[in-house]
């Protein structure tokens, strides 16, 4: 009987992700070969943009505990049941959520009793105002926004059909994704969403093998069955691409859940041919530029060029050929909020954007609000300085293209986890040049004191005969330089103050940017 369902669940998986509309027989649509998936073109707008923000929000803001590892790990760190044997890692539990599933215990009572599920009526979002959100955000300088639709503990923050574990049906029974949609995109900005369900199988696991609420049938929608199986994959196809057909998202980022076994390429191969083809059929754009993006990461899981490769809390440490992302928080610790976290500072945002765009990337910044709805002060105020600083130095940033070289400085991120907590000072240096190629733009991530060198720029490797001038965004007056074997030196204005944030100059050529000479 087993084996006879399990072939069914597999047969009607394959019946369901082939099931591609097609409905214009003049239109020319991607299929899942590589040939096809690696002419996709990234639109230009994302490109443009630079600079998003998202949100990490759900369930796990009731509680925001954070513990040893994650405030939006709650639900799965506090079913840990330790078994005395001193490792790090057993069966039963992970010693990262042992403090999380003690303070559980102490303020919410016994698993067995207060189950994750119990969070949901918890979760009210009486505050929470997605035009409030949304001015926030572009005050901040986002050209796009991405909203947490799912995150791994597989409750939907829309108005699911698929999914009866929602923020609908449940809790706020208020459709989030629909509300900042509708506010991003009445504000001139993209709308993407954030889904992380494909992990729900494992994410549950210790509620599962401790005997806790997820054996119930009826929360194996929530709970999943401890596992990830063809029938957790099923699921999570019609629960993705329902989240597709009923928003239409500008760009789907997706976590690292579907990379796993057993997701194969297949299933990764399937969604963005589904969901490129289904973007065309909206008449955006036609075949190979679908005009909406797909985050995926871990560069060997799909083809290079068939979507945008992103790197969760890294960086790069050359320019890349290819557009990509760098997702993080302003939060350090956790993505979701947690009333302890430690947040960045808009300097150190500011100098990682400008270090990333330098480099060919996108920066996704997030936040996470509390669970009333409410943005937490700590993170709206960086959010606000990084905007103001955009409103002064936007045109070094927005429709920018990386130079020939990204800049100069002792100081490099590295693509692992955490590798965007690095430090930059005024001997770091990144270049944009704008779309035209005539304007050069040098970015010096700290006070570059009264003398700024830019070494790339010296007298033997670049030609500044046909400079018209140099200016320091922000300040209405021309900068005089020297050039010499070592590097263009600016001469800073007395008018020119320290303060914490980069500074941006301007070179204007007359024709176009020189190259470098070797």
């Amino acid at each position: 009987m087993y084996k006879a369902l399990h072939i069914f669940i597999s047969v009607s998986l394959i019946s369901i992700i082939s099931c591609q509309t097609k409905s214009d027989s003049n239109k020319r649509y991607f299929s899942t070969s590589d040939s096809s998936l690696v002419q996709y073109q990234v639109p230009e707008w994302y490109i443009d943009a630079k600079l998003g923000y998202w949100v990490t929000w759900g369930i796990y803001s009731v509680p925001a505990y954070a513990g040893d590892h994650a405030a939006e790990w709650y639900g799965r760190w506090m079913y840990n049941v330790y078994d005395s044997s001193g490792n790090d890692k057993g069966y039963s539990f992970d010693s990262r959520g042992l403090k999380t599933a003690m303070h559980h215990r102490e303020k919410y009572g016994d698993p067995s009793e207060f189950g994750y599920k119990d969070f949901i009526p918890m979760f009210k979002a009486e505050k929470f105002d997605a035009d409030e959100w949304a001015d926030l955000f572009q005050q901040g300088g986002a050209k796009f926004f991405t909203m947490m639709a799912m995150h791994h503990d597989n409750f939907c923050l829309w108005d699911s059909e698929e999914q009866h574990f929602n923020s609908v049906n449940m809790g706020p029974q208020k459709d989030f994704v629909k509300a900042m949609k509708e506010a991003t995109q009445a504000r001139g900005m993209k709308f993407g969403v954030s889904n992380h369900s494909a992990w729900n199988g494992h994410f549950f696991e210790y509620n599962h093998r401790n005997g806790f609420d997820g054996l119930k049938n009826e929360t194996q929608n929530l709970y999943g069955n401890g596992t990830v199986d063809s029938a957790a994959i099923c699921r999570w196809w019609r629960i993705t691409t329902e989240l597709v057909n009923k928003y239409q998202p500008d760009l789907y980022y997706f976590d690292w859940g579907w990379n796993i076994k057993p997701f194969a390429e297949e299933h990764r191969r399937n969604f963005l041919e589904y969901y490129y083809n289904k973007a065309i059929d909206w008449n955006r754009e036609s075949f190979p530029s679908p005009d909406v993006v797909i985050n995926y990461k871990n560069r060997k899981k799909l083809p290079a060029g068939s979507a945008v490769l992103d790197l969760e809390r890294g960086g790069m440490i050359e320019k890349e050929e290819r557009v990509w992302q760098n997702d993080t928080s302003l939060g350090l610790h956790s993505w979701s909020y947690s009333p302890d976290e430690e947040y960045r500072s808009a300097n150190q945002v500011i100098d990682m954007l400008m270090d990333i765009i330098s480099k060919n990337g996108i920066l996704l910044l997030n936040i996470g609000p509390k669970a009333d709805g409410t943005i937490p002060l700590e993170a709206k105020i960086p959010i606000l300085e990084i905007g103001q600083w955009l409103n002064i130095n936007g045109e070094a940033v927005y429709a920018t293209r990386p130079w020939e070289v990204f800049g100069d400085g002792p100081t490099t991120p590295s693509e692992k986890m955490h590798g965007d907590q690095v430090e930059y000072s005024s001997a770091d240096v990144r270049f944009t040049q704008n779309k035209s190629g005539n304007i050069l733009y040098a970015t010096f991530l700290g006070y570059p004191g009264k003398e700024a060198i830019l070494k790339q720029l010296n007298s033997i490797a670049f030609d500044m005969s046909e400079l018209n001038k140099i200016t320091l965004l922000g300040l209405n007056q021309t900068i005089d330089f020297t050039q010499t074997k070592k590097g263009l030196t600016l001469h800073i204005p007395t008018s020119v103050q320290n303060s914490s944030f980069a500074y941006s100059f301007k070179l204007e050529f007359i024709n176009s940017i020189p190259q470098l000479n070797d």
